[in-house]
């Protein structure tokens, strides 16, 4: 997709989204329906959703035979980033090392995630690391 300013989704999308990047090739509402059984949606209620999104082109559309497929057009990891971008601007000011100082604080943070964080900044400090 090509690099444009996405938008921030509400949850009901969002979900529809986490299960959709849990596929690799195109799915069908049934699939998608087995996938989020636990919000108890209805088959017009899924479609809606899939309308929404593919309105915004998070997701793209396509007919094979008497079906019609769905497939994430936005990476993960890109909607992640935009997300994780927002909630540092608006929360913390750009400051990475503020919401790090903010989760030690509220001990959000187990032992051995703070042992993995020191290990990635350990790496990211080393010569040659990007």
């Amino acid at each position: 997709m090509p690099k444009k300013l996405l938008e921030k989704l509400p949850e009901a999308e969002l979900d529809v989204m986490l299960a959709l990047w849990t596929h690799t090739q195109p799915v069908r509402t049934a699939r998608l329906l087995e996938d989020l059984a636990d919000k108890a949606w209805s088959l017009s209620t899924l479609k809606v959703l899939l309308g929404r999104l593919a309105d915004k082109s998070f997701v793209e559309v396509t007919r094979e035979g008497r079906f019609t497929l769905y497939r994430a057009r936005v990476r993960e990891e890109d909607y992640r980033r935009m997300e994780t971008n927002g909630l540092l601007r608006r929360y913390y000011k750009n400051s990475v090392a503020g919401m790090v100082a903010a989760l030690v604080q509220d001990e959000a943070l187990t032992g051995s995630e703070l042992a993995e964080l020191k290990e990635l900044l350990r790496k990211a400090g080393e010569p040659g690391a990007e």
